[in-house]
């Protein structure tokens, strides 16, 4: 009598076992992620976050949705001020709207990059990170207005923010630039050195270079080694005073309240966020109750 063959075959146990993994772990894991997300963009600077996230808006919507035709953003002084057009817009739109193909996430990134680390250094009152970007921001508009006729500024903003948080670094640090490491003082060069590999307008990002320096000279280098007068603190001051009242009558935010008999959602330490950063945002999802206890 043949004796029935055995099926070796591994797969129907991979499915058998996997139609018994509980599908509320795949949802933990998702719950858990995006409060990971959530707490990174909690904890980000607001003034960066808030760049880097129109920047990204303005130019996926441009350059990869195709929502919006690019012609719309950029910045064609004749239409900025002409009492027929008055398409004020640009003034800002010029400066989200990154380059093309890979510039459309590593442009935003490198905002957030350099915004973020003035804003909680260098620039710590909201007063004096918004002087910072509209003086430099004026004079990038001035010079590409004069000189340069630039049409997007998103580049030299950036190139900006890197030349202002270099100057107050370690002359003996490092940093990290793709896969090279250099000394931090050679940044804002390297940036520009790579702009013209890339076939950019290296004169255009230079604009960015001459604002952020002659902001750096007007509050640090003329005040404390010409003995002159920072003639920019005034109106930081004024803006700042005014962001305190504006927080001031703003309500004040929900607290969360834990619900009894936590349930632990994760590992033993907790969730590990896209950069490392543990999060508590879904460790407390309160206790269960059947339906009539």
């Amino acid at each position: 009598m043949m004796q029935p063959k055995l099926n070796t075959s591994p797969l129907p146990f991979v499915v058998h076992y996997h139609s018994f993994i509980p599908r509320h772990h795949h949802h933990e894991r998702i719950l858990t992620t995006m409060a990971d997300i959530g707490q990174v963009l909690r904890d980000a600077p607001p003034v960066a976050r808030a760049l880097a996230g129109a920047t990204l808006i303005v130019s996926f919507s441009s350059h990869v949705l195709h929502l919006v035709n690019p012609i719309y953003f950029i910045y064609i002084p004749k239409m900025v001020f002409s009492m027929q057009r008055l398409q004020i817009w640009r003034l800002v739109t010029s400066f989200l709207l990154s380059s093309r193909g890979l510039g459309v996430l590593m442009d935003p990134f490198f905002l957030y990059k350099y915004a973020s680390d003035c804003e909680r250094v260098r620039l710590a009152r909201k007063g004096d990170f918004a002087v910072f970007l509209i003086f430099v921001c004026s004079v990038i508009l001035i010079l590409n207005t004069f000189v340069v006729q630039g049409m997007t500024f998103c580049s030299p903003l950036i190139l900006a923010l890197a030349y202002y948080w270099t100057a107050f670094e370690d002359s003996s640090g490092r940093v990290n630039f793709f896969i090279a490491t250099f000394p931090v003082k050679f940044l804002p060069w390297i940036m520009l050195l790579m702009t013209l590999v890339q076939g950019g307008d290296i004169f255009l990002d230079l604009t960015g270079l001459v604002a952020a320096h002659a902001y750096l000279f007007l509050t640090e280098i003329w005040p404390r080694y010409g003995g002159g007068t920072n003639y920019l603190r005034g109106p930081s001051d004024m803006v700042e005073r005014w962001f305190e009242s504006a927080e001031r009558a703003a309500p004040p935010p929900l607290r969360n309240v834990p619900a009894a008999g936590p349930v632990r959602v994760g590992g033993e330490g907790g969730a590990t966020g896209v950069f490392g950063r543990a999060t508590e945002g879904w460790r407390h999802r309160g206790q269960g109750h059947r339906l009539g206890s």
